[in-house]
């Protein structure tokens, strides 16, 4: 069985072409070999030098080693297998803004990111607990409280594995798998999160805009009423300019919504919605509360007497009709 035993694997990576040929346990050998020393020193010299090789290099090992899944004995129909070369320059970038431009601010996501970082900067493929607290450190992120559970979850995952070449070991090594480098590639930019976010945000608001928005102040007859910025206390301005817009008949009933627009846009003061909703809740007797239409969560209030007449004490020439 001598000669048809060997096996020959034959793959590319960028301008650096690797051959080898052999028996199936040598070649396994030699391109693990290759894989975790020689490749990345490779690409990293590439890198460093920002140059073009002029000559395709070759590396030829008689007795080298083929990959797992290459275990045919017929030469002629060993496929050759294709990787592609990194197209960043990481040389000149840091851990911390390589994880940053992949928006990567989750444990998960960042212990993979710092992984494949270190494998392909400094030619690192297998790691361990302790590489990550080094690499925690070097992008000064705090550590996860249990990261033996992170590294767990992330097995399970299948974005590492435990490294077969240091099974035994204290502590135990992993390596990235190819899912978990896929994954990484397909990270969207840190920048097309934070567009996703704000254009959350912007719909929210749209939901929350008042109907009272358009209100303009010269409509209100103003100079009937006490100078809203004469109040000190939050109830007392509340209560006052509700009172103003139901009493000239721009509106009845609002929601919580509705009085920080009021408040805050027409009539330039400053409020919260806990502001609002503690006196909706502390003065329940002053207004009439119902669902509006449509909604089970969503309520609205108007004024009932007892309110109208807090708001008539304000002013001695407060009247409850025009």
């Amino acid at each position: 069985m001598g000669e048809k035993s060997d096996i020959r694997v034959k793959f590319e990576i960028g301008e650096i072409k690797f051959e080898a040929e052999g028996s199936a346990d040598l070649v396994e050998r030699e391109r693990s070999i290759f894989n975790n020393t020689l490749l990345p020193a490779a690409i990293d010299a590439i890198v460093r030098t920002r140059g073009v090789v002029q000559n395709a290099s070759y590396i030829e090992m008689q007795d080298s080693q083929q990959p797992a899944v290459l275990t045919s004995n017929n030469t002629d129909a060993l496929p050759e297998q294709a990787m592609v070369s990194p197209t960043v320059d990481l040389s000149r970038t840091s851990l911390a803004s390589f994880v940053k431009s992949k928006g990567a601010d989750a444990h998960y996501d960042f212990i993979i990111c710092a992984v494949y970082y270190n494998e392909k900067r400094n030619g690192v493929s297998s790691f361990s607990s302790a590489t990550l607290k080094d690499l925690y450190s070097e992008a000064k992120k705090p550590l996860p409280n249990n990261l033996s559970m992170s590294l767990s979850e992330l097995v399970k995952k299948g974005l590492i594995m435990e490294d077969s070449s240091a099974k035994g070991s204290t502590p135990k090594m992993y390596v990235l798998t190819f899912e978990g480098e896929e994954s990484i590639k397909n990270m969207p930019p840190a920048d097309a999160k934070e567009k996703k976010i704000a254009s959350k945000a912007r719909k929210q608001r749209q939901k929350a805009e008042s109907s009272y928005s358009t209100i303009n102040c010269d409509d209100l007859n103003l100079s009937q009423y006490p100078e809203i910025k004469s109040f000190k206390d939050f109830k007392e301005k509340m209560m006052l300019i509700l009172y103003i817009i139901t009493n000239e008949g721009k509106g009845e009933w609002f929601t919580t919504s509705d009085v920080l627009c009021l408040m805050t846009d027409i009539f330039g003061e400053s409020a919260t919605k806990k502001q609002v909703d503690g006196v909706f809740i502390r003065e329940k007797r002053w207004f009439k509360c119902e669902n509006i239409e449509g909604s089970n969560k969503l309520v609205h209030r108007k004024l009932l007497n007892e309110g109208k007449s807090f708001a008539q004490s304000l002013g001695k020439d407060l009247k409850l009709e025009k």
